[in-house]
């Protein structure tokens, strides 16, 4: 097997080929992508590519080659936000490995990908969505819980994530029961601090407004929710469908529909709005509610409640927000637990 590896490092390079030809890989090496995109890539199985600026648009330039598109490519970085990581599958990585890493992790994540490729040519798409799966848990499991580029702090993804898990087990006691499984709920706990992911593509003057939104810049935030759902049809488009992926759009997309259908940007309602992005508006709506901001003051944990129990068969489906009732006294614990 044949790898090309990208780094301008010299002594980086030494070091990964020495590692990689011990386990008798054949390596070649370039000091940037443009030069990579100088060679025909004639027989390489895979890259690795050392991306230290974060910037993917190299990334992107390198899978839109049409003779690199269908090559493996591993970034190793040295940005674990969870944002960083989404971008870099967006621009066509197949996977990412934060750095520092040790050499066992150079190691699996490279025979992890040859053994996707040949599972890609054997059609076997059961394993291959069992190990993608498994990939993704493990690289977002990983991530540092924060957005570069978002105002929300790691508290907020970190307790909309614990509500919305509070939620979810409270959920398997009535109807959901079927469809809550233990795997719904993992999914669910990796995929809730990815809601708002899409925002990294907003202007900064949208982003970081401390006064309340005109009309025109309400509309264009609301175009996080399509940018991050885009993202992600990307990657499952680029590495292939799992349940985790599917849920973490699902949410993405959804998360702002309402009940009554007078959500965004869709405009569906009911249960066609999918159950994680049903779990997460509530969980989202509660914390929103006792945060300060730039268009209204924190409020108390019970007149949050409040709030909530009156948007049922409105905002939310009023099965969560009767789970809710039951134990929302453990939202507050966490809110007091991780506030800001």
């Amino acid at each position: 097997m044949k790898i090309l590896i990208i780094d301008e490092n010299a002594t980086n390079l030494k070091i990964l080929s020495l590692l990689l030809s011990k386990h008798n890989y054949e390596i070649k090496t370039v000091s940037s992508v443009e030069s990579a995109l100088d060679i025909v890539p004639s027989g390489i199985d895979l890259v690795l590519f050392d991306n230290k600026t974060g910037n993917f648009k190299s990334c992107k330039k390198l899978k839109n080659n049409d003779l690199y598109k269908k090559i493996p490519l591993i970034i190793f970085s040295g940005q674990p936000e969870t944002d960083k990581i989404v971008e870099a599958f967006s621009c066509g990585a197949d996977d990412y490995i934060p750095i520092p890493f040790k050499p066992n992790d150079i190691l699996s994540h490279v025979e992890i990908q040859l053994k996707l490729s040949d599972l890609k040519e054997k059609n076997n798409r059961d394993e291959i969505n069992k190990i993608l799966n498994l990939r993704m848990e493990k690289i977002f499991s990983s991530a540092t819980l924060n957005q570069s580029k978002d105002d929300d702090t790691q508290n907020h993804l970190e307790r909309v994530k614990r509500y919305s898990v509070i939620l979810a087990n409270e959920l398997t006691k009535p109807i959901y029961k079927q469809n809550i499984t233990p795997e719904f709920i993992k999914d669910l706990e990796l995929a809730a601090p990815l809601h708002d992911i899409g925002k990294i593509w907003l202007p900064d003057n949208i982003i970081h407004n401390k006064g309340k939104l005109t009309n025109s810049e309400y509309e264009q935030m609301k175009q996080h929710t399509i940018i991050g759902y885009n993202m992600l049809k990307n990657i499952s488009d680029n590495v292939g469908k799992s349940s985790f992926l599917e849920m973490t759009m699902n949410i993405v997309r959804y998360h702002h529909e309402r009940y009554d259908g007078l959500g965004y940007p869709d405009n569906i309602a009911g249960s066609a709005i999918p159950l994680e992005a049903r779990i997460l508006a509530v969980a989202d709506v509660y914390d929103a509610l006792r945060t300060k901001k730039p268009y209204h003051e924190p409020i108390s944990h019970e007149k949050s409640f409040e709030v909530i129990k009156g948007g049922r068969e409105l905002e939310f489906d009023y099965l969560i927000v009767k789970a809710l009732k039951k134990v929302h006294n453990e939202f507050d614990e966490v809110w007091n637990k991780f506030s800001d």
